[in-house]
């Protein structure tokens, strides 16, 4: 069969590996030259709906797999279904769940979903008026498209109002929400309507700095499964993803495709804090790896109306560190030559490339997040040692990565 994933990434250089382990035949728009190792890129905007049916049409594709989330918000998967082409990915409807915090913290209140508690504030003076009555909304988001950097954790209500400000000026609003405390985990479900599939639970790791200190990023590592939650992804499945998509057929707008909840495990349970219409970025870069097969099956299966019976199963741990560039997140700069890629391929590591360029026979940095470095093993403690051994063997001006990630 032939696949398409959309998207440049880390994450879809990670979707089409494991496509392509199943014996697809890949293709990525606009893919990369990372991604060019395991799937054939093709120009054009992914988030272009006539562009990519296009495609689909030239190269007779038979799954269409959108790896970001602007071309879901734009529309891309009713588009092409109108168009008889199988895709794994909500329709507009179910993008708006990460497209808006508002919508997504409307959604949860209607499906009974627990949550902390929250204010839509479109301007600053209802940021002043609703830190007045709660000072514990110190957890700032904005309300729109945020690349995963729209979220800031204020220690205090004057943190808060700085952080609502910045954000206020780039967003038509924000919410404040109450602080929850607990462990956090990603929970990845595969979805066709009402019914769903889990992948294990996920660790990533946002600051920039170990210890989780620095700015918040698009996140920095992950690893996968997580062995020290309090109860099972099952449950937390039960209480945050079933009744979101158990809402959104009801209500005529039937989801399909992966649905991220980001959730904390506090004292009252397990509650989400967000939710994305898409799989995670580190987090697919160490459960695809930690999974036995491949993930064609699911995708595939979810595309065409019919989920296989049992959920992907785990094989071993697995272990992603993100190597950024110098002057990350706020002024990455480009440019500089990475060496050692090839020799931490040689001690069984998989890198998938999140921001590089190949250009006079050297790879060098394009963006941000740069690689990102996978260790596997039959422990967490053997995966996170072959993660970092092969961190030390790949170098670049500036580079930036933590060394605690697990």
């Amino acid at each position: 069969m032939r696949a398409l994933v959309l998207g440049k990434g880390g994450r879809e250089h990670a979707l089409s590996w494991s496509l392509a382990a199943a014996g697809a035949d890949v293709f990525a728009m606009p893919g990369s030259d990372g991604i060019a190792t395991v799937a054939r890129p093709i120009a054009g905007d992914a988030a272009d709906a006539l562009q990519v049916l296009d495609q689909v049409r030239r190269l007779k594709i038979d799954l269409v797999v959108p790896g970001p989330e602007e071309p879901l918000v734009r529309g891309i998967a009713e588009d092409l279904r109108a168009q008889g082409v199988p895709v794994f990915g909500p329709d507009r409807q179910g993008a708006q769940i990460e497209a808006s915090k508002a919508y997504a913290k409307t959604l949860m209140r209607a499906a009974g979903i627990p949550t902390a508690a929250a204010s839509l504030c479109q301007d600053f003076g209802a940021v002043e008026q609703t830190l007045a009555v709660h000072p514990e909304r110190t957890v700032v988001k904005a309300d729109g498209l945020a690349a995963g950097k729209g979220v800031i954790v204020a220690e205090d209500a004057a943190g808060a109002r700085r952080a609502a400000r910045r954000l206020l000026g780039q967003y038509p609003s924000v919410l404040l929400e109450e602080r929850l405390r607990g462990p956090e985990v990603s929970l990845i479900a595969l979805c066709h309507g009402r019914d769903y599939r889990l992948l294990p639970f996920a660790r990533d790791h946002k600051r920039l700095l170990a210890g989780d200190l620095g700015p918040n990023t698009g996140g920095m590592g992950a690893f996968a499964p997580v062995l020290d939650t309090p109860v099972k992804a099952e449950e937390c499945a039960e209480r945050t993803i079933a009744p979101l998509l158990r809402l959104l057929a009801e209500r005529g707008t039937p989801y399909t495709g992966a649905l991220y909840a980001g959730l904390i495990l506090t004292e009252r349970g397990p509650m989400a804090l967000e939710y994305n219409v898409r799989f995670g970025d580190p987090e697919t870069q160490a459960l695809l790896p930690a999974l036995s097969g491949s993930i064609l099956p699911w995708l595939m299966g979810a595309a065409n109306g019919r989920l296989p019976a049992e959920s992907p199963q785990l094989a071993r741990h697995a272990l992603g560190v993100v190597l950024a560039a110098a002057g990350y997140p706020d002024e990455p700069e480009a440019g500089a030559v990475i060496r050692g890629i090839e020799d931490a391929k040689a001690a069984g590591a998989l890198v998938f490339h999140a921001g590089t360029r190949r250009q006079a026979g050297d790879w060098q940095v394009a963006g941000g997040r740069v690689l990102c470095v996978v260790g596997q093993g039959e422990t967490p403690q053997q995966a996170r040692s072959a993660a970092y051994d092969a961190v030390r063997k790949i170098s670049f001006a500036g580079a930036q990565w933590r060394d605690d990630i697990g």
